[in-house]
């Protein structure tokens, strides 16, 4: 056996009295409740805590004029095993755990054992209340958030806008808006910003002020490229976070669309009013910490009355399928866009939901599509 020691059973005058003077000395507080309701035992440690409670109710000790609506003791004795519950003592929480105690004269009683939670009872409150704080936090930015996508509806008497977000949390890093540059032309614009949640959030609100603080001078595509370069280089970012932009600028007295892309994977799509379909190539770097200047192409589009651009971000064709290992990918857009039948301002929703639907859980990205259609 080595060094392991035995015990002699024969050695040990009384086993109740070992296990007495065992339970006499633990650090956790210890008491008996009999089937009276009275306190029969209490070991040093809870002595120390109480006081010497003998005899005594329950309720007694625990300074209530009755006895617990919900009596742990009396709730083990019934079901046959351990029962817990938090209590709140003279400023300090305890948790209580009896168990069924079967006595001489078969009587039912209990053990109670008593563990100093304050500390982590407090700890739990507090975090609750920074949690709630920061709910609220977020809650708040979330309505700011969602105030800034312009709401669907007819701009410059020009264009309809039709559009669809998901988030995949709270906050999202997905932004679009429409800015009107003059009586003729209208901007408008998809960004996407890596990653999600308050982060990016709040980098959509930066965006969204920068664009909109240039007002005229966003006519010029690649001054606004340049003027969002130059304000991404003054936030002064850790370099990992970085967006994707694509916009366009619509002129209604020329019937011209130019549109310039810094980085957005998700080319728009041309959808003609005699139901031709075409993507528009257009290519650029996204704004990041290695871009110091715009180097991006424009392309020009006449667009006429009844023709669309649909624009999507790559939470769309991204949505991810775990069990077939597959991506809904630019296919599948084109797949819902070219299959659909239903009204036109139910298609971006309808999008949306189908690569929902293939991915078949919540999405992993923000998602977001916007439909600009020529009046």
């Amino acid at each position: 056996m080595g060094s392991d020691v035995i015990f002699n059973i024969d050695d040990i005058e009384s086993t109740s009295d070992l296990l007495l003077n065992m339970v006499e000395n633990m650090e956790s507080m210890v008491r008996v409740i009999d089937h009276r309701d009275r306190i029969v035992f209490m070991n040093r440690r809870m002595r120390e805590e109480f006081g010497d409670q003998l005899g005594k109710r329950c309720n007694e000790m625990l300074c209530q004029p009755e006895k617990c609506a919900e009596c742990v003791s009396m709730k083990c004795k019934n079901t046959k095993k351990a029962e817990g519950k938090d209590i709140f003592i003279n400023g300090k929480y305890y948790r209580v755990i009896a168990s069924p105690l079967l006595s001489v004269d078969g009587m039912g009683s209990a053990v109670e054992i008593f563990h100093d939670i304050t500390e982590q009872k407090l700890l739990e409150v507090d975090t609750a209340r920074h949690y709630a704080k920061l709910k609220a936090d977020i809650d708040f930015a979330k309505n700011v958030q969602q105030r800034a996508f312009p709401k669907d509806g007819v701009y410059n008497n020009a264009i309809r806008l039709t559009s669809a977000y998901l988030p995949s949390e709270d906050l999202g890093g997905d932004l679009y808006d429409l800015v009107r540059i003059d009586e003729n032309r209208i901007l408008f614009y998809v960004a996407d910003v890596s990653g999600h949640g308050i982060r990016s959030s709040l980098f959509t609100i930066f965006l969204r002020q920068v664009v909109r603080g240039m007002r005229d001078r966003a006519a010029s595509l690649t001054d606004l490229i340049n003027e969002l370069i130059r304000s991404y280089e003054d936030l002064n970012t850790d370099g990992e976070q970085y967006f994707s932009f694509l916009a366009g600028l619509y002129d209604k007295t020329a019937n011209k669309l130019t549109l310039i892309n810094a980085g957005h994977n998700c080319l728009p799509l041309l959808l003609r009013a005699d139901g031709s379909m075409e993507e528009v190539s257009v290519a650029g770097l996204p704004i990041c910490s290695l871009l110091t200047e715009a180097c991006h192409e424009e392309v020009s589009l006449s667009l006429h009355s009844g023709d669309r651009i649909l624009i999507c971000t790559d939470g769309v064709t991204e949505a991810y399928n775990r069990e077939s290992n597959q991506y809904f990918s630019y296919e599948g857009f084109l797949n819902v866009v070219s299959s659909f039948d239903g009204p036109k301002e139910d298609l971006c929703s309808r999008i949306i939901s189908a690569a929902q639907t293939f991915a078949g859980h919540s999405p992993d990205d923000d998602m977001t599509v916007m439909m600009l259609e020529v009046l």
